[in-house]
Parts: C-alpha cells; structure tokens; sequence
C-alpha cells in the first residue's frame, strides 16, 4: 500500500492522541523528555499546536509553554497588551511565538514597512543594540503617532528584545511540524512497520537497543532472525511482529541473504537444513554461513 504522505489530513484524532500521550519516541523534533512532558499537559488536538510546540520549545521561549498550556485549556485568561495585537496573537493565546508575529505587528502598530519590518527581525535574532535603538524609536513614534500608549508599547518592545533573539519563525517550525505528523501519523496506524524502517537505519547497537525497548512498551513482539521468514534488514511479518534480519547473524553476507531470500520466495520454506543446502547456491552460502 502507497501512502501519499502529502495528502494526509491533518486532524487525524489517532495520531494526535500519540502526541498527547508523549509516546514521541522516533518522530522527528518531539522525542525529548521535556517536550513528551510539556506534551502529556497540552494535550494537542491540532497542527497549530505541533507548531507552536516546535518554536517554544527553545531558550528563552520555553518560558512561555506554562503559560500557553494554560491559555488553552481555559486556566488563564487570554489577554492582550493592545486589542490591535489580537489579530495576529489569536491563534497563539495572545502569546508571541514566532518571528513573523514581531513583522506583522511592527507594521500593523507603528506602520513599519515590510523592509523594516524584516530588518527589526534580523537585528533582535542578532542583538544588534544600535540598531535595536534606533528601531525602538521608530516603533515608539510610529505608533504613539497611531494613539498607543507610550508605557504599553515600552512593555511590547521589551517583550520582544526577550523573546526575538532566540525566537524561530513560523514558516521552518510549520515544515518541522509537518514532518512530525506525517512520522506521528505512520507510527499511530502501521506501528510495526514504522518501527521496522526506524531499526533500520538506526546506525549503532546503542539506538537499536533503545528502539527494541519502545516496541516492547509498544507490546511489538521483536523475533530473532528466521531463515524461513527474515529479510536482509528488520521486517513485519503476518501478525504484525516485527523479525530480525538475516544481516543480524554475525558471518552473514549480502549475497549469501539475497541467494536465500529468491530461492524462498520462487520455491516457498526450507522444510529442513537438508532442504536448505539442496537449494541454495552453495558459492554464495557457503559453509561458515550455513553454521
């Protein structure tokens, strides 16, 4: 079966509930125990969250996920500086998470063009003090000019200089966010499967024991190598269990594997080792790896 992972929908309540539960181990940004934690206590039902979750969870932006956490189930009220700031700020529980947010905001309050706009983004992610300055006096003009009061746009900027110079943007989190649903969403409905292709390119005993340990809590049953039902790496056979691969046998090699596999699958199981030696090429498995 082809699974067009572009087309996937994304509010598949299965794979969210992977999220909720913090069993991220093998997706992609998500596996670390503080995110599975933070996680468990968000409860994520949608892909806005995923990405918010992405960018937050960073220095200095970390220090808001309590606070978005609570936003969104209802424990905290959703308030913001200006009521100007809601229209960008919605989506995020009137917390800024993203650099895109700082642009968009600049313009609408204080009427910064879009190049500006950027250039405020590029010197807060570099710290460039002088031009901060300047960019500050600017923004204060631009929108005490528009009725804002000073004191309150004084708390934004600060709030800003704190969160932009470690702050992601929107675009490269919704595209890390992406690709863990699509990992979520495999892991979710074809487990032993998704689990078989992460062994498989684990790369070090180290991983491939941490992983051998999630199938288990995954109650994926992981079998030694089989001569009658291994591939050359980690597979699935009909129950749904997940096989060592021939590869697995130390002394075992590519050809002596690709030899057995096609003679299996043209002429069915090995009845015995007779069986075995009868019908196999005997140049490519020869007498080491039949031991």
């Amino acid at each position: 079966m082809d699974i067009d992972l572009d087309e996937l929908a994304l509010d598949d309540e299965k794979t969210y509930e992977v999220f909720q539960r913090g069993e991220t181990n093998g997706l992609f940004q998500f596996e670390s125990v503080g995110m599975q934690k933070y996680l468990k206590e968000l409860k994520p039902d949608k892909i806005g969250d995923l990405i918010a979750m992405n960018a937050l969870y960073r220095p200095g932006p970390i220090a808001y996920i309590p606070d978005y956490i609570a936003r969104k189930h209802g424990q905290q009220e959703i308030v913001y500086d200006l009521p100007e700031m809601e229209e960008y700020l919605k989506d995020t529980y009137g917390i800024t998470v993203y650099q895109e947010q700082v642009m968009l905001l600049s313009q609408k309050l204080a009427g910064f063009s879009k190049s500006q706009a950027d250039d405020l983004r590029k010197a807060m992610g570099k710290k460039k003090r002088d031009i901060l300055d300047k960019m500050k006096a600017l923004f204060i003009k631009g929108a005490t000019e528009r009725g804002h009061p000073e004191k309150t746009l004084d708390k934004i900027w600060t709030d800003w200089e704190a969160f932009a110079q470690y702050a992601f943007n929107k675009s490269h989190s919704t595209c890390y966010a992406l690709v863990a649903y699509q990992t979520g969403y495999l892991k979710a409905h074809y487990p032993s499967e998704y689990m078989a292709a992460l062994l498989n390119h684990a790369g070090n005993t180290e991983k491939i024991a941490f992983l051998m340990e999630e199938c288990r809590s995954m109650n994926i049953k992981v079998l030694g190598p089989d001569v009658n039902e291994s591939e050359q790496g980690f597979s699935v056979n009909k129950k749904g269990e997940i096989r060592i691969g021939l590869s697995g046998i130390k002394g075992v090699g590519e050809n002596a594997i690709i030899n057995i596999v096609e003679e299996r699958n043209k002429h069915g199981h090995f009845d015995s080792i007779f069986d075995l030696v009868k019908r196999a090429n005997l140049r490519a498995v020869n007498k080491k790896t039949l031991e």
